[in-house]
């Protein structure tokens, strides 16, 4: 592949998953966030060729961020007064204790797939009781960050497990609809 994959966030879909993320576990830090979205990004690229939220992954001396979900969850000015209202208006953001949300409202499911809540359950089930040192530990031997220079763009290419049977096919769906669909 000469040129990266990459897709376009919907930051309503990724509001939508903070919220979901933070009401089935209130008080979850931003670093079980973006991990557990991580995972579920993987996974679903694995299974059906595109991520759940389609952010921008840049690889950060903590592992894999997910660069719009953090900068909602951190509220970053140069967002848009709709963005930073609708995050506002979704979760509670305490700060001062490693940005632990709490759900204010209940997640539109209307955003997700079937597939999109299954990848995000079992994420969630998988990696969310794990200490900061063991997600640590597993985001930093992933091939995609491994592979991507730091502070650099992750290509989600390399989400894709070598030893995924249907990894060519993935690739190749991939390449086409992240040039049309914002997931």
């Amino acid at each position: 592949m000469n040129s990266q994959i990459v897709f376009k966030i919907s930051y309503d879909k990724a509001v939508e998953i903070i919220v979901w993320l933070a009401q089935k576990k209130p008080g979850i830090d931003i670093y079980h966030v973006v991990k557990i979205l991580f995972f579920a990004d993987k996974m679903h690229i694995n299974k059906y060729a595109r991520p759940v939220v389609g952010d921008t992954y840049v690889k950060m001396p903590y592992g894999p961020m997910p660069s719009g979900i953090s900068d909602l969850i951190k509220e970053n000015t140069w967002l848009s007064p709709d963005q930073l209202a609708g995050i506002r208006n979704a979760v509670d953001i305490d700060k001062e204790a490693n940005y632990k949300l709490t759900a204010k409202r209940e997640p539109d499911l209307t955003y997700f797939s079937k597939s999109d809540l299954a990848c995000l359950k079992a994420a969630l089930e998988k990696y969310g009781d794990m200490d900061f040192r063991e997600l640590y530990c597993l985001t930093h031997r992933e091939k995609c960050y491994c592979s991507t220079d730091d502070q650099s763009k992750i290509d989600y290419a390399l989400f894709v497990d070598d030893k995924n049977p249907l990894k060519n096919e993935i690739l190749s769906d991939m390449a086409e609809t992240s040039r049309y669909v914002q997931v």
